[in-house]
């Protein structure tokens, strides 16, 4: 009967040695974490001196934009860009460049929001004069290609120039649409200077 017991002695105090090892092991290895939150207020991520740029599908680039900083909230999903220099299909014949103190680019809507000194420029090419629009505030809906404003504009294009209390400047059909309160001198392009 003793060697019964000692035959079952042994196993038995090696699986309760390995089970109590098991559990210290487990108690060990498992790290307890604590969730922070994280002040809505304050910027969650942060990023210096931005350069990015977005490939069409013919390979080159559609978008470029450089910043000085960068910065995103807690549980959200839209950014804001300091000193955005944005600029529309650089490398070919037709590009915009548009300049801001700041920017805040909503993902979900695909706009941008520009304030602060914003100009939109439009270099000249074989078939249309320069352009160039100076605003306070201006919404950019990169979807529809789309962009208006409430504010003042100064605007001058070609030889013509003007101001108006808001716009809408559709680039699909290539139209620019003033608001209201416009004074304008406008030069025919066909002719030679005014």
């Amino acid at each position: 009967m003793m060697k019964k017991l000692a035959g079952w002695w042994f196993p038995l105090m090696l699986a309760l040695a390995l089970g109590g090892v098991s559990f210290w092991l487990d108690r060990v290895s498992q790290l307890e974490t604590e969730e922070v939150a994280l002040s809505p207020h304050e910027p969650q991520y942060e990023i210096f001196g931005i350069q990015a740029k977005r490939f069409g599908a013919d390979g080159a680039v559609a978008e470029q934009l450089t910043a000085e900083r960068a910065w995103q909230f807690p549980a959200r999903s839209d950014a804001y860009l300091a000193k955005p220099d944005i600029v529309f299909a650089p490398h070919s014949g037709e590009h915009y460049r548009v300049q801001a103190a700041q920017a805040h680019y909503v993902n979900d809507h695909e706009t941008v929001a520009l304030s602060g000194g914003v100009v939109l420029v439009k270099p000249a090419t074989a078939d249309s004069p320069a352009g160039r629009m100076e605003t306070d505030t201006l919404t950019i809906d990169t979807d529809t290609q789309t962009a208006r404003t409430e504010d003042w504009v100064r605007y001058r294009y070609g030889a013509s120039h003007g101001t108006a209390q808001g716009m809408v400047y559709d680039h699909a059909a290539r139209r620019l649409n003033l608001s209201s309160r416009i004074k304008a001198v406008i030069y025919d392009p066909q002719t030679d200077h005014p």
